[in-house]
Order: C-alpha cells, then structure tokens, then sequence
C-alpha cells in the first residue's frame, strides 16, 4: 500500500481526502479505493476526466433547476446612444456566462436611486401580431409596444445584447443581469471548496471516474457504471430541490396535554 495510512488512520485519510480535497487528493484516494495505487492511472488523464465530469454535471444541474444554482450579478454603466451590450462572457474573475436568469434596465431614478425594469427578451411569436397604428413609437416593431417603462432585449450573438429602446444618458450602473454561469475548469491543486457546489454533490465524480476507467480498460462492462453516474447525478439534483424547498414550521400542538 506504500506509505498511506492503514487502518483507522488510513480511513481518516480517506475521509479528509474527500471532504476537505483539492481535486489532486480525491483523485489519489479514488485511485487508492478503486486500483490500489494512485500512479496506476497519469495525473493529466484523471484532470482531463474531471474536467468532463464537471462539465457534464454542471449542464445537468442547471437544466434540472434552472436560475437556482451557480448564479451571479453583474451590473453595467449605460451609455447614450449605445444600445448594444457586451455580456460578462470569458472576462477576467467572472466565470463562463451560461444563460441569462433577468435582466434589468433603469431609465430613470427616484430619490437618487434607480428604478428599476424588467427587460424581457423579444422572442419570434413577439411578431406575429401587427401592433395597432399609433401605439408603436420604438423599434423594433412587435405586439406589445417598447417603452421605458417595458423595455426589450435579443441577442446578437453569443457575446453582445441589444437592449430597446435606446438609452438617452449616461449613467452608472443602470443595467443589472442576474445569470446562470459555468465553473472554470479545475487543475490538480484547486481546492474543491472553491467551487460552488453542495459538498454532497462530489460523490458523483467517482462514480464518473469509475465509469471513465472500465471505459478505457473494459468498455463491455463499462454501461453499468454509467448508470450507476447517472442514478448518483438524479439523487444529488433530488437533494438540491429538496434543499431550494420552503421550510414550513408550526408550533408544537399541546392541545393533548389538556385534559390532565
């Protein structure tokens, strides 16, 4: 066994490795657990395996509770004239733009704070109404009529956004976006508390890993430990729905204890 841990001490080895990890050591106690020997398997090639778990679970989490889970905010000056918009995609510090949760616009303020609109994005059945004469004064034409009070948004391309109607003024931090992003790949020394994810979540990258490794050494029986990923993915995603539930909590009913 070289010179891990044996008995209790090597259980709180492992116990450590999993719960308090950089992705280095849950890699070498997986391959401790499942080959015997952690140098069995190139470091490069666990690291890339990991990566594709993160990837794969991250997509799966966000499917299954859209808007709920690895959120951020981001806010933006507004400028005049200006109504196309860079989204925070690649740039430094921000993590991957995944999909936009809301957007809000505010073209004006009260009480030197901004007010605040949602600004829905314009979809194909927007047009398939005419707008009666007279009520449509901003572009694009479509059904319910553009005003800054119901400000409208597309995409451009995957990068940019163009808000309606055009901003007139210049003004500090008037456009808020709430969206839904993708981890930054990991290496070998990010330690995993860094990534937001329920610890209880990190069970599914052995059974990930598992699957790679009969993948690549024995691909017949390798559809099994698939499933078994699959079925370990489902009741973590189970368990964060639970969690996102509102708690309801009554007092206690002693009404029992009356007739003494």
């Amino acid at each position: 066994m070289g010179n891990y841990p044996v008995g209790i001490n090597r259980l709180i080895y492992l116990f450590k490795a999993v719960y308090m990890a950089t992705v280095r050591q849950r890699l070498n106690s997986w391959a401790l657990e499942e080959i015997r020997w952690a140098s069995q398997v190139n470091e490069d090639v666990l690291v890339a395996w990991y990566n594709k778990w993160l990837q794969i679970f991250q997509k799966a989490v966000l499917e299954y509770v859209s808007g709920m889970q690895n959120v951020a905010n981001a806010v933006f000056p507004i400028v005049a004239n200006q109504s196309e918009y860079k989204l925070p995609l690649g740039e430094s510090l921000v993590p991957d733009f995944y999909s936009i949760i809301q957007l809000r616009v505010a073209y004006r303020e009260k009480n030197w704070l901004p007010v605040y609109r949602v600004c829905k994005q314009i979809n194909p059945s927007d047009y398939n109404i005419n707008p009666k004469n007279g009520k449509q004064i901003w572009e694009p034409i479509i059904w319910k009529r553009i005003s800054k009070c119901n400000p409208r948004f597309t995409f451009i391309d995957k990068n940019h956004i163009k808000i309606y109607p055009t901003p007139d003024e210049n003004v500090t931090n008037w456009l808020s976006l709430s969206y839904n992003y993708i981890e930054q790949p990991v290496v070998a020394t990010t330690n995993e508390n860094s990534l937001n994810l329920p610890r209880y979540f990190f069970d599914a990258i052995e059974d990930y890993l598992t699957f790679r490794l009969y993948q690549a050494e024995n691909p017949e029986m390798a559809q099994w430990y698939y499933q078994q990923f699959e079925n370990t993915l489902h009741d973590n995603i189970y368990w964060l729905n639970k969690d996102k539930r509102p708690i309801d909590e009554n007092f206690a009913d002693t009404s029992y204890f009356s007739h003494y």
